[in-house]
């Protein structure tokens, strides 16, 4: 009498096949970031565009000793790649805080442009770190009421320097996203008060931050 071949039971079956799916399953998705990257060739040559926001410690004083404040802000860029590490940089951005740049606590509004030049590394790889050097323009404006409770609109124009640090990771070919670390010092000495030139004193202003965006390539 010939011996009965076993069968193996339809649960049991069936949790082996949903175990080696769910098993391949994640091998693909782990795998597929890696696939992807190496499929891409990004190139930095060209026009891109990016928006960003930017944060961190602004220490703006007319008196020395002042401590720092947040200041938050966003703001775009656009970039020419003249080569594969060399880019022209232009970049505008609203930065608002509240800081002691008087005797009280005010609220102030900082418009800075940025022209300088990118240096990046690594061409043609996907993840491109870089560092940047450049002239920042800016224009600080705030309101004061002084003791008769009279309140005077301020405002400040500087030209000082800015650098900043980061690295660069594409997603896609046409598409990347971006972190730097950002430094911006000048000193206000222009100034301004409800429209008409006033003499008062120079503030030194510093800005250490960082700066998070998106950027998107134009490709010829």
């Amino acid at each position: 009498m010939s011996a009965t071949p076993s069968i193996e039971p339809l649960d049991s079956r069936m949790h082996c096949f949903v175990r080696r799916a769910a098993q391949t399953l994640v091998a693909l998705v782990v795998a597929a970031p890696a696939m992807r990257a190496q499929s891409l060739s990004p190139s930095t040559l060209g026009i891109s565009v990016q928006v960003h926001g930017v944060g961190g410690t602004m220490n703006t004083a007319i008196y020395p000793g002042a401590s720092g404040s947040t200041a938050l802000g966003v703001g775009g860029e656009v970039a020419y790649g003249a080569s594969p590490r060399l880019s022209l940089v232009g970049r505008l951005a609203r930065i608002t805080s509240t800081s002691a740049i008087i005797t009280e606590s005010t609220d102030y509004a900082m418009l800075q442009g940025d022209i300088g030049l990118r240096w990046m590394s690594s061409p043609g790889a996907r993840v491109r770190p870089f560092a940047e050097a450049g002239l920042a323009l800016r224009r600080l404006a705030f309101e004061y009421a002084d003791r008769a409770n009279v309140t005077s609109d301020f405002s400040a124009f500087n030209g000082g320097a800015t650098m900043s640090v980061g690295v660069m990771v594409f997603q896609t070919n046409t598409m990347s996203v971006e972190g730097a670390g950002t430094y911006t010092s000048g000193n206000f000495s222009t100034w301004k008060v409800n429209g008409e030139p006033e003499a008062l004193a120079q503030m030194p202003s510093e800005m250490l931050g960082a700066r998070i965006g998106v950027r998107y390539w134009f490709k010829k």
